[in-house]
């Protein structure tokens, strides 16, 4: 598991500032026009990949004791400022690259997220995880608008951020398990979050998967929290479930519900739950939803 941080700067090989070291083996650096990833950033690696000199669209990577160029995933021009190789999201990393956290700029934000580079393919960024109930997710809306939890453990990326990740073409994958150690996953080939104007409407089309297709319902929804219910009806599904979600009357599925530790026994619909894999009077043991872009 890595911590990777993505930094702009010029580096040169005469240049005798040491970079920030990271909290495990990846540090990645965009040196110029190129990468270089290391675990301290050997000097000898400044701008020249150990002797390799990278071209534009390369990063320096690291292979054992030695380094090699490898082709960026994105193509940048001749004319390239170093703040163009500043990563969009998991998918902009080169091949190669492990899980962990990285930074992310997009539009004019700048925030980390969790890249899982093993369970479906490279690319994919993490914005949900449940797994041991050590975060509470009965938050209120604005928690929810910026974020919230251990990105190593149990949070919530925030809606702000999920809205500018699904402003291109977007996919999704949800990941269960329950109690008993089975896994599920759903995935969706279009899935995209409004502006904050439209409550953060949840657009999802193109189902997959073997859990059942628990956000169809939920399509065209608008999200709910206990404190700002958007709710088509009169129910307040955000307080009893004691979650937040794209609720309507009230869920076929509510995967920020509170974490109960029952063995999976719930009341209807509370709980994590997603009715197509194990009823609607179950709660799951652990959950991860995450997006990688299509283009």
């Amino acid at each position: 598991m890595c911590s990777i941080l993505f930094k702009s700067s010029k580096k040169h090989a005469n240049n005798d500032h040491e970079p920030e070291t990271s909290e495990c083996s990846g540090l990645v650096e965009s040196i110029g026009n190129s990468f270089a990833a290391a675990s301290t950033f050997p000097k000898e690696l400044a701008g020249q990949c150990n002797g390799n000199k990278c071209t534009v669209n390369e990063a320096c990577m690291p292979s054992g004791m030695n380094y090699y160029c490898d082709p960026l995933p994105f193509q940048l021009s001749e004319n390239s400022a170093p703040s163009d190789l500043r990563p969009r999201d998991c998918s902009d990393l080169p091949q190669g690259s492990c899980s962990g956290v990285y930074t992310m700029y997009l539009a004019d934000k700048k925030f980390d997220v969790y890249c899982d580079m093993d369970t479906a393919g490279f690319g994919w960024t993490v914005f949900q995880r449940r797994s041991d109930g050590s975060e509470n997710f009965f938050r209120d809306w604005q928690a929810y608008e910026d974020g919230f939890g251990t990105i190593l453990g149990e949070f919530w990326i925030g809606n702000k951020y999920l809205h500018i990740l699904t402003q291109v073409p977007t996919e999704l994958r949800i990941d269960l398990e329950a109690w008993d150690g089975q896994k599920r996953y759903a995935k969706y080939s279009s899935f995209v979050i409004g502006d904050a104007d439209s409550k953060y409407t949840l657009s999802v089309d193109g189902f997959g998967g073997n859990a059942g297709d628990g956000l169809a319902y939920h399509h065209g929804l608008k999200f709910s929290t206990h404190d700002q219910d958007n709710t088509q009806t009169s129910t307040t599904c955000a307080a009893t479930n004691k979650g937040a979600w794209w609720y309507k009357a009230c869920s076929h599925s509510s995967l920020n519900g509170e974490y109960l530790k029952t063995n999976g026994r719930a009341d209807q619909n509370m709980g994590i739950n997603w009715e197509k894999f194990k009823g609607d009077r179950y709660s799951l043991k652990g959950s991860s939803m995450m997006l990688r872009r299509k283009t």
